[in-house]
């Protein structure tokens, strides 16, 4: 009979513990699931996050004028837009807005368009920003979308006087950027 009674307490011990780790279970899934829930509830950063430094990068501007991350002027806004987006579309009164008043000119604006360079309707889109910015036309795997880490379009950023991204964001309304005298 000693032996039901050791049986009968085995079996209540080896409940308990089970019981004890289900509960631990438990508690990091839900620990888990609010990780995750705060991950998925963050916005991902337009491109380099601020304080970053882009990539060494060496590209060709509409005009054939040869850059690098070395000749990028301090306090220049950067633009990533494609046409193949409407949000670009929507946003190209303000960033034609924002680039006239940049201090500097065109030289502290650099758009780059997304698309390829033989592509008619690339050009058509670059062109619009002829006179009020620095234009590229590269590939979404080109030098400066690779430098600046760019992670959507349209993208903003604002390189400050040492080189380092200031800021950045999908909406070029959010980006503050210093207006000229």
């Amino acid at each position: 009979m000693w032996y039901l009674t050791v049986a009968v307490v085995l079996v209540g011990a080896f409940g308990l513990v089970n019981l004890v780790l289900m509960l631990g279970v438990i508690r990091r899934l839900r620990e888990h699931t609010e990780l995750l829930g705060d991950r998925q509830s963050q916005r991902p950063e337009a491109m380099i996050e601020a304080g970053g430094r882009p990539e060494e990068f060496v590209a060709t501007t509409v005009d054939g004028r040869l850059v690098s991350r070395d000749t990028l002027p301090p306090m220049t806004l950067v633009a990533f837009v494609t046409p193949s987006c409407d949000l670009c579309e929507g946003q190209i009164p303000d960033l034609l807005d924002r680039a006239r008043s940049m201090p500097g000119g065109p030289d502290h604006v650099w758009v780059v368009v997304v698309g390829k360079s033989g592509d008619p309707e690339v050009v058509e889109y670059a062109d619009r920003f002829h006179g009020v910015a620095t234009v590229f036309i590269q590939l979404g795997n080109g030098e400066l979308p690779l430098a600046f880490k760019i992670n959507g379009y349209p993208a903003f950023g604002l390189v400050d006087h040492d080189g380092t991204v200031a800021g950045s964001t999908f909406g070029i309304a959010r980006l503050d950027l210093p207006v000229a005298r």
